[in-house]
């Protein structure tokens, strides 16, 4: 089985690349519609917890405390930049990347409640197994197509659960709000539901996250393992690295990096070898495009193991983040040409100090957007 890439040319598609397909089959879930057996099992837990009893819990944790632990010298505590205070000091990894009722949402009956908590429950055991399986892999051929549907749903989820992406969410309704706001309802600042944006936000992800996962399935696994143990991550682990300050799609982004310990990182690349997974020794320049990546794509923390910790960019000032962009296009995202006077807005993102937005000059467009505080 091949794997083809193609260009097209005059109107036609034409082969330019062909490489081995090491899994044995096609490397995609169709959205969720065709799981291996890991994965069909890992959606009935899912689904069981929609009918579980509601959890007390009211602190969520939008990175799992299990995956910080690498980084932990005592199981417990992890060394800490805030970014926002400059303070670096040791925390709890209960304490960190925590919001209370971050998850608590509406169910059909009008009642709030905290079940969607139960599927992250979930969702961290697998993103735990998955990170463990990395941190130790040392011969690829024993992956199996379990192991990379499990490693880019687990990708795929983590990347949109957090903070950032909510307040990237808000700042774009923010947007869409002063285009018509007589008819577009926020998404937030819903006195009658406090817990709408929390829905919506959740309900996105599980619907998406098929969807994504199929994006990097098709990428190949690059494992960096770092002997010296220089790796750090952040509240915002899975790193899509700006270039010229502008975060690329999934598609068309070269690298996308998970930092599963302070020894190893996977990457997933554009370029594909045939391989399951390439071992690579991390370079000096592997490391730098972590750190920056890290220091980039962080909403507010870094972390770091103690024995890195003088190494936090402690005195370096952080005046800039992952912002909304907007930009028009003539063309839709299938390529369709939109007649004039009409045009297409792009979401993207922007390595900023505030929202970018540049729009055609028609009077088509407001322009308000704000930045939100964490």
């Amino acid at each position: 089985m091949q794997i083809n890439s193609g260009a097209v040319e005059g109107g036609r598609w034409q082969i330019i690349q062909s490489t081995p397909n090491p899994w044995g089959q096609i490397p995609l879930t169709a959205g969720g519609r065709s799981l291996p057996g890991r994965a069909r099992e890992y959606m009935d837990r899912l689904l069981m917890q929609q009918r579980a009893e509601d959890p007390p819990s009211r602190r969520h944790h939008y990175v799992p405390q299990s995956y910080l632990r690498q980084w932990s010298f005592d199981g417990k505590r992890v060394w800490t930049l805030d970014t926002v205070t400059g303070i670096s000091k040791p925390l709890g990894t209960s304490n960190v990347c925590v919001k209370e009722n971050f998850y608590r949402v509406v169910g059909p009956d009008g009642s709030p409640h905290n079940r969607v908590e139960l599927l992250f429950g979930v969702v961290d055991t697998e993103l735990r197994r998955v990170q463990r399986l990395f941190n130790e892999l040392e011969d690829p051929h024993i992956l199996d197509f379990d192991g990379l549907v499990g490693l880019c749903v687990s990708i795929a989820v983590q990347r949109m659960r957090t903070l950032q992406q909510r307040r990237l969410h808000l700042q774009y309704d923010e947007w869409l709000l002063a285009q018509n706001p007589e008819q577009h309802q926020s998404i937030d600042n819903d006195a009658a539901n406090p817990n709408r944006l929390a829905g919506i936000h959740t309900e996105l992800l599980f619907k998406a996250m098929w969807e994504a996962a199929d994006v990097l399935t098709t990428r190949q696994i690059e494992i960096w393992h770092d002997p010296q143990g220089r790796f750090m991550t952040c509240d915002a682990p899975v790193l899509v690295p700006f270039r010229h300050n502008v975060r690329p799609s999934l598609i068309s982004s070269p690298y996308i990096v998970w930092p599963v310990s302070p020894y190893r990182v996977v990457a997933l690349a554009n370029d594909l070898s045939g391989q399951k997974a390439l071992l690579r020794k991390a370079t000096g320049s592997l490391v730098g495009t972590v750190r920056k990546g890290v220091e980039q794509g962080r909403e507010r923390m870094i972390f770091a193991t103690e024995e890195q910790c003088n190494r936090l960019p402690k005195d370096k000032p952080f005046r800039r983040r992952a912002q909304t962009r907007l930009r028009c296009s003539q063309r839709t995202p299938s390529g369709e040409i939109i007649p004039s006077p009409g045009c297409c807005v792009e979401w993207s993102q922007v390595f900023g100090s505030a929202p970018d937005v540049s729009l055609c000059n028609r009077g088509l467009h407001s322009y308000l957007v704000r930045e939100f505080e964490c």
